[in-house]
């Protein structure tokens, strides 16, 4: 187990919180969650939150077992005519436990909802409530923190690593519905429309099989299912989103496979085009299917997908992969190691050998030495402090960020020592680690959280 952090303090005028996300005595969001939920919004640019998306909303949060801690300003140190009282936070930072697929389902605390007001920057309140939020990680001995980022120089300081990235993607239909965008193999099954605000089950259920054998993936949220459905239009709008589209993967043994959930994005749009909202499978062939009758759809000229695999094979189905462009590539899960033996333990390894991995660690939960046995595809981490009982192993000295980056395999061991960020005793000491750490595929995770 990692050793907790020490918590950092917040400047003079500042004090912090933190409670359930809560409900009242009718089952409405009480007034500590509106107040921080509002401020959320506030620092996302999100439009104002009003009682009936926070009593969607916060129930859901509530569901999750969602943490709110904000830091406030004391009593009387705001105008009260601004608006904003001191009951409103002016930084925010939200957790809660779901799991990790490393390989196997690993226990992990997620964040989100990381703001500070730009009226309250540099006195300290982000790095209060990441290593408040960190200590009681590291105490309740969680091996694992994730988080999703809206800026990308922010939190490797704390020991998060990108772990995970996601492409966005289209395909152009147009001109080769038949050839470009058709699939090499023969149709599995098949492809039925389905009525999304009924699916509830059918997503749960088939998310649930989807986590388990994704690399990567992040346990779902309470809440996606009701974006997914269409009961809810967005965060902010609890509107039905009338239309959204479903559609399931019948095996041909009558079961299940997968579903997807898509919206035409208006006449207006040229060419015609569809997005996919959510797509989850319990095995490739039905995630195949689905694209199949996606790129099958009438008067469709262009599909799109903005949480798509970098290492895809649906590129590698089409007869045509000129068909299939990436428009963007960017960091999606950042992950921060709290207990090397725990997380290292959870995740799939190659080949057999030894190595010792020297950390360092700027908030000193995993600084140290530890050695690392693999055998039949996993690994023994144990810590070590005898130098010479070790001599011949090859040594990997690193940083929490990196070898966070490394955890799931995005990245291989070669590009970080190319980068500057890994470094080695002899030249060798490379590839005989790299065939026991480095992954034979990328991970992938869609759940935004």
């Amino acid at each position: 187990m990692g050793r907790a952090p020490q918590i950092a303090p917040l400047a003079a005028g500042l004090r912090s919180a933190s409670f359930p996300a809560g409900l009242d005595a009718e089952g409405r969001a009480d007034r500590r969650s509106a107040a921080f939920t509002r401020a959320v919004e506030q620092g996302f640019y999100e439009p104002w939150a009003d009682g009936e998306v926070l009593n969607r909303a916060v129930p859901s949060f509530a569901a999750d077992g969602q943490r709110l801690a904000g830091v406030y300003p004391e009593p009387g140190s705001v105008p009260p005519e601004i608006g904003f009282t001191e009951e409103h936070p002016v930084g925010t930072f939200i957790d809660y436990d779901k799991t990790l697929n490393a390989g196997s389902l690993l226990p992990a605390r997620l964040i989100t909802g990381v703001t500070v007001n730009p009226g309250y920057r540099r006195r300290g309140v982000l790095k209060h409530l990441m290593t408040d939020a960190l200590a009681r990680a590291v105490r309740d001995g969680m091996p694992m923190a994730a988080l999703t980022a809206s800026e990308g120089a922010i939190y490797g300081r704390f020991g998060f690593g990108v772990a995970v990235r996601e492409a966005s993607i289209r395909l152009d239909l147009a001109g080769a519905r038949s050839t470009g965008a058709a699939l090499r193999s023969a149709p599995i099954g098949r492809v039925l429309p389905a009525d999304p605000t009924r699916l509830g089950p059918v997503i749960e259920t088939i998310a649930a099989a989807d986590h388990a054998v994704t690399r990567g993936s992040v346990e779902r949220q309470d809440i996606v299912r009701e974006l997914a459905t269409g009961r809810m239009t967005s965060f902010n709008d609890t509107s039905w989103n009338r239309a959204r589209r479903a559609a399931v993967h019948v095996r041909e043994d009558g079961s299940i496979g997968g579903y997807v959930c898509y919206q035409h994005m208006g006449w207006e749009t040229e060419p015609s085009t569809v997005r996919v909202v959510d797509l989850a499978a319990a095995e490739e062939t039905s995630r195949l299917e689905l694209w199949r009758f996606l790129t099958s759809l009438d008067v469709v000229d262009r599909v799109t997908m903005r949480t798509a695999p970098v290492e895809d094979p649906l590129y590698h189905a089409l007869v045509d992969t000129r068909a299939y462009e990436v428009t963007a590539v960017r960091d999606m899960l950042w992950l921060r190691i709290l207990d090397v033996p725990a997380a290292l333990a959870a995740r799939p390894w190659s080949g057999e050998g030894e190595f010792l991995l020297e950390l360092q660690d700027g908030l000193g939960i995993i600084d140290g030495t530890y050695r690392v046995t693999v055998r039949s595809g996993a690994a023994e981490v144990t810590a070590h402090h005898d130098g010479g009982a070790a001599r011949e192993l090859p040594v990997l000295r690193t940083d929490a960020e990196t070898l966070a980056a490394l955890y799931l395999g995005d990245a291989t061991l070669a590009s970080m020592h190319a980068a500057g960020r890994v470094h080695v005793d002899a030249a060798a000491d490379v590839p005989a680690v790299a065939a026991l750490l480095d992954l034979a595929d990328r991970p992938y995770c869609a759940t935004h959280f």
